[in-house]
């Protein structure tokens, strides 16, 4: 739980809100009004910040902020 929170910290910083605007359940586009370069800038800000790079096949599958959490949780793993 501890990862998941300083994900969703990472993500509200990015964005300029508050920890508690991020939703588990949004969706990156459609709830945080991300295009397609917000969400790359976004993922790569995360990667950077949690030494991580993520694989291009599986950023398609990234849909909302918990699509992102479990991601990276994945990749901390490895």
């Amino acid at each position: 739980m501890k990862q998941q929170a300083d994900i969703i910290d990472a993500i509200a910083k990015h964005l300029g809100v508050t920890p508690q605007d991020i939703e588990p359940n949004a969706s990156l586009r459609d709830d945080l009004g991300l295009g397609p370069i917000e969400i790359s800038d976004l993922l790569n800000d995360l990667a950077t910040q949690f030494n991580i790079i993520f694989d291009p096949t599986e950023i398609e599958q990234i849909n909302t902020v918990d699509d992102l959490i479990v991601a990276i949780e994945d990749l901390l793993l490895d």
